[in-house]
């Protein structure tokens, strides 16, 4: 449903007026995937209210990093990022991700 961003550094990704969920992903990871498909699963509602940026984990290991690094929070993989007004608002990894906490941010 959604491929991995091409943007390569933090700065491009949050230059945008509407709210930006950052999800980063591993395609070797099953907790990942599982994550994934429960935010899937609410796309038409993201996609109408924020931007969804995909980071791929292996791949775009260097923007993984710095956007951990940039926004002050712990490097995961799953990891969603919920920012808005020039501010992450929200974050959550692993088992966590839950497609009402995004809804409910939104």
């Amino acid at each position: 449903m959604w491929s991995a961003t091409s943007i390569n550094d933090v700065n491009s990704l949050i230059v945008v007026e509407k709210p930006i969920i950052i999800f980063k992903h591993s395609y070797r990871c099953s907790i990942s995937s599982m994550a994934l498909n429960r935010i899937e699963s609410i796309h038409h509602e993201i996609t109408r209210k924020a931007n969804f940026i995909l980071i791929d984990v292996i791949k775009q290991r260097n923007l993984s990093i710095e956007i951990s690094e940039h926004f002050g929070i712990k490097h995961e993989s799953p990891q969603i990022i919920f920012y808005n007004k020039n501010e992450v608002q929200f974050t959550d990894s692993h088992m966590n991700i839950d497609s009402t906490k995004v809804l409910d941010y939104l």
